[in-house]
């Protein structure tokens, strides 16, 4: 078979299937069966092949080296190892774990310092680096400007067979583009709660469909403009600010200014609580709201409710 271009081969490979005592020799038996040049070859080791450190490792390391193959750390920053191992493994690529992708356009993420840390640790140490998990847009942009060399994703394709790769590769007309989304999206959990709604003076009862790190999705208000500010009380002084991004009827989008983070227990809660005195002074109702809008601030004038309240309680169990 003729190999195309630039094109490699990455290969993931167990720490088990690493430590076999024949490893070298199947590597070498598997280029010349192929025909695939040794520096065509990627083979990918996640950290854990460090657990048992020991001579017979860096012998490993050093024979695939002499066969030319490319050696790639993979999942970098989730596993057991230090940065001292990157002293003596000879790896040619780093491997960004998608963990680190998840979130890093959220404003105020730590994740774009760690990345930039990273290809910083890689250049100096003449290694490629490759970005995992990419699926938008926003993240694809961002990893160029912090100087990543390579991304990996399905905002290019999802995995395709080998004979599809052939085909389009024979055609010699293969172009992929990035198809993914503009923005990175967080994963949306389906719920179906009531949360409060705040607008100025008064605190509306709303039904949640969906909710995510970033934002969520309610029904119960009428005609909400877009652009629209919230407070999304969740209960227990959990409030979160939030934006109006989609408006349609009796349906509104929400991104919250701040993205709201793991409970433990498998829920999302927002970063800090409202303590129970502050409530009070504001005239929260505690317990059941008795009624669709609730009037806060009672010792001042208020103003009328801005918005209409449906119940979608109906709709939601024909569901």
């Amino acid at each position: 078979m003729a190999w195309p271009g630039e094109l490699r081969v990455a290969v993931n490979v167990s720490p088990a299937q690493f430590a076999q005592e024949n490893f070298v020799a199947s590597v070498t038996q598997a280029l010349a069966q192929s025909g695939l040049p040794p520096e065509r070859l990627e083979i990918e080791l996640t950290e854990s092949i460090f657990v048992n450190d020991d001579e017979i490792t860096e012998q490993t390391f050093a024979a695939l080296k002499r066969l030319g193959v490319r050696l790639a750390l993979d999942d970098f920053g989730t596993g057991y190892s230090s940065l001292g191992y990157l002293t003596k493994a000879p790896f040619d690529k780093i491997k960004i774990d998608k963990g680190f992708i998840y979130g890093v356009t959220v404003p105020g993420s730590r994740n774009p310092a760690i990345i930039t840390a990273i290809v910083s640790l890689a250049k100096a140490l003449d290694m490629v680096t490759t970005a995992e998990g990419i699926e938008a847009r926003d993240e694809l942009a961002l990893m160029r400007d912090l100087g990543v060399d390579q991304i990996q994703g399905y905002i290019y394709s999802a995995a395709l067979l080998g004979e599809e790769v052939a085909e389009a590769l024979d055609s010699g007309e293969w172009v992929i583009e990035p198809l993914g989304p503009a923005r990175q999206r967080s994963e949306r959990r389906t719920v179906l709660r009531k949360v409060g709604i705040i607008h100025e003076d008064h605190r509306y009862e709303v039904m949640m469909r969906n909710v995510s790190r970033t934002g969520a999705a309610i029904e119960g208000l009428i005609e909400v403009p877009v652009g629209t500010q919230f407070v999304v009380d969740f209960s227990e002084g959990q409030l979160v600010v939030a934006n109006v991004r989609r408006s349609a009827g009796t349906s509104q989008g929400l991104e919250f200014e701040t993205p709201l983070v793991d409970d433990g227990a498998g829920g999302l809660c927002t970063r800090h609580r409202v303590a129970p005195y502050v409530l009070a002074a504001m005239g929260m109702p505690h317990g059941s709201t008795g009624g669709a809008v609730v009037a806060l601030n009672n010792a001042s004038q208020l103003q009328m409710p801005k918005f209409g309240v449906v119940d979608t309680t109906r709709n939601n169990r024909a569901a």
